[in-house]
Order: C-alpha cells, then sequence, then structure tokens
C-alpha cells in the first residue's frame, strides 16, 4: 500500500504564516537538499528542539480522506541554513526509546523550501508531516513511537528525536490505546 501524507508548514512568532512549497513539484521548485550554495552557512547540524504526535485531523488524499496522525519537529540550526529542511520518520510499537532507522523512512518530506526565507538567514522552523492512517503501515488507536531526523538546505542530518503517540481512531477521533 501507498503510503500517504501531507506536510504542513509551521513556524515560529512572525513565521507562522510562513508557506512554502516541496522540492521537486515544479521548474522553480526548492533546491535541492544536497546542492545548497557554497557559503560558510553549512557546518551545524540541525538540532530537533522539540517533538510531538497528534491527531492531525481528517485530510483529502488523491483516493479519499483518511484520518492522519499529526508528527510535527521544531528544529534549531546555528548556520541558519533552514531556508529548505527534509524530515524522515521511523516508527515502531515498542515503547523503549529506540526505533531502528536501518531501512529507508517510511515517511518522509524530502526538500521543502518556506518562502521568502533567505538562505543563511532562517534560524528556526518547524514541520508537520501528516500520514493517513489506514491500516496499511499505521493502525487506527495503535501507540507506535517515531523516530524523526532533520535534514537542513546543505543535507547535514540532525541526530534522532524519540516521541511515542497514539494513532487516531477509523472515525477520526483521538484514539485512546495506551
Amino acid at each position: 500500500m501507498r503510503a500517504f501524507y501531507s506536510v504542513v508548514p509551521v513556524g515560529f512568532a512572525l513565521l507562522a504564516a510562513c508557506t512554502g512549497k516541496p522540492t521537486g513539484d515544479s521548474q522553480d521548485s526548492a533546491p535541492p537538499l544536497s546542492l545548497g550554495d557554497t557559503s560558510d552557512c553549512n557546518t551545524h547540524a540541525p538540532v530537533i528542539t522539540s517533538g510531538s504526535i497528534s491527531n492531525g485531523g481528517k485530510q483529502t488524499f488523491d483516493n479519499g480522506e483518511y484520518p492522519t496522525v499529526g508528527i510535527t519537529m521544531d528544529v534549531s540550526d546555528d548556520d541558519g541554513d533552514l531556508d529548505v529542511i527534509g524530515m524522515s520518520v521511523w516508527f515502531d510499537t515498542v515503547v523503549d526509546g529506540t526505533v531502528d532507522r536501518s531501512a529507508d523512512p517510511p515517511f518522509g518530506t524530502g526538500g521543502y523550501q518556506f518562502e521568502n526565507a533567505l538562505p543563511c538567514a532562517k534560524f528556526t522552523a518547524s514541520l508537520t508531516l501528516k500520514p493517513a492512517v489506514t491500516t496499511g503501515l499505521l493502525d487506527y488507536n495503535t501507540v507506535y513511537e517515531f523516530a524523526i531526523e532533520a535534514e537542513d538546505h546543505h543535507a547535514v542530518m540532525s541526530t534522532p528525536y524519540i516521541v511515542s503517540g497514539v494513532t487516531p481512531n477509523s472515525d477520526g477521533t483521538d484514539g485512546t490505546a495506551s
């Protein structure tokens, strides 16, 4: 089954109204993560300062409407190259503080460019990924542990951030599993 998800940019303070676009969606798409400029803002790894799991609400996808789980990361980067970021997410059902990341991530954003963000000038960002809960990869009303990694404009990865949460019920209401 295909993994369906949507990406929602959210920001801090003044950046709350920020919009952006995924890379690769048109000729004027965001620069690829690995092809950032050669300036000196490519030396620090991004740091996920917080992460959370929530009910992402029902979202419409190409093949229907599904409940989603909102996977949010708040990121800082001392060199300011969060004008383009990526997010990778792995998960498992064992809440033990570790998630196997040896395979490709089942969910991710690739590159996401924040509009009006200048290179070397965006030091914080927040991004929410909303994968569909369809009893394919994620089951309804189930506790999962997620490993989230951020990737900055220069393809520098953060250390994983581990967080657990419950997926919504099939009707979109909050799950209650524990």
